[in-house]
């Protein structure tokens, strides 16, 4: 066992390191529900990007600690990025971690974990995302026995620190944490449509029609965005539906507040969409490139979505067959099925 954990009276310091993205973070909440509750007197630090920090914070049992990755990138040669990057890392080194446990896989958060000079643990060569990373471990788990995000990093944590988890993925989020919401903004759904591959996006159309749908019922509908390109594409399916409201633009912690307490929500596979589902909202996910069983959304109230069609999932950023850049697979997803999915889990959530 790589520490001796059954020590009642041992009380162990280790150091997490899932830096990004927001979907990844959200995936990694069961594993430290799984660990806190079953190892007395856990202390958990959490090492992410500044931008996720908030949203790692959602978790009550752990202590965060924002990284500068992103921010020293910008000015990489600087000196005052030298110097604090030097502060941090001597500011690491003292605090002699029990164990670091790295559930990103990646060069770039091994790479912390080797310069805190604590011992490191992580994914194995054929599990982690960047085959590389074992150099930098003293010791990896395989975590290929599961094939959920989630459920592999509780296998990590377990492994890593020496318990059995059992049960449905417990995201341990506490909702007075949340960003407080304005009731004008409360019971809506919320549409869900920026994502980053081109390949994830479910067709303008369908959403349109969605948007229809909702306007039949008399349910209010927002339409957060994150970008440019989201902002347009809100603005055309707000014009093209004559329905529902776009969001100002706004912290991603004020965002999550929205969807915390909203009615229910329609996503691509996105991180906004695993946030929904593991605030227990009403979460209907569309899925075609990628794959239900990788990354679906895990929650008491969740209808993950695949296409039916022979290449899905492909895993490609971009589609070769698509046409005017729409997936053919999507023709497999219409809007109808998706809101009667919506409403089902509305219904159910309200019995």
């Amino acid at each position: 066992m790589f520490c001796n954990l059954y020590e009642s009276l041992f009380k162990m310091k280790i150091l997490l390191i899932k830096m990004s993205s927001l979907g990844d973070l959200l995936h990694t909440m069961p594993a430290v529900t799984d660990a806190c509750s079953s190892l007395e007197g856990l202390h958990i630090d959490w090492l992410c990007e500044e931008p996720f920090a908030d949203i790692a914070r959602l978790h009550p049992q752990v202590n965060i600690i924002p990284h500068g990755r992103l921010r020293w990138k910008k000015k990489r040669l600087a000196w005052s990025t030298i110097k604090e990057q030097w502060q941090f890392y001597h500011w690491l080194r003292k605090q002699d971690y029990d164990l670091v446990i790295d559930a990103q896989g990646r060069i770039k958060s091994a790479r912390v974990g080797w310069l805190s000079g604590s011992p490191v643990c992580g994914p194995s060569r054929d599990s982690a995302t960047d085959e590389e990373t074992h150099w930098f471990y003293r010791r990896s788990v395989d975590t290929r026995v599961v094939s959920n995000a989630v459920d592999k990093t509780r296998v990590l944590f377990s492994d890593a620190l020496g318990y059995k988890f059992s049960g449905s993925a417990d995201f341990g989020i506490d909702p007075e944490r949340l960003a407080p919401c304005v009731d004008t903004m409360r019971d809506q759904v919320v549409f869900l449509h920026g994502t980053t591959w081109a390949s994830k996006h479910w067709p303008e159309s369908e959403w349109i029609r969605l948007m229809g749908f909702a306007r039949e019922a008399g349910i209010g509908v927002l339409l957060p965005w994150a970008n440019d390109e989201e902002r347009e594409r809100a603005e055309r399916i707000i014009a093209a539906s004559h329905w529902g409201q776009m969001l100002p633009k706004m912290a991603l912690w004020e965002l999550c507040g929205i969807i915390g307490r909203s009615l229910g929500a329609v996503g691509v596979d996105t991180g906004l969409m695993h946030v929904a589902a593991a605030m227990e909202v009403p979460t209907v996910s569309v899925f075609g490139s990628t794959s239900v069983t990788l990354t679906g959304a895990m929650g008491k109230h969740v209808i993950n979505l695949q296409a039916d069609y022979s290449c899905s999932p492909c895993r490609k950023k971009i589609c070769s067959e698509a046409v005017e850049g729409t997936p053919p697979c999507y023709k497999t997803l219409p809007a109808g099925k998706v809101w009667d999915s919506l409403l089902h889990l509305i219904e159910e959530k309200s019995e």
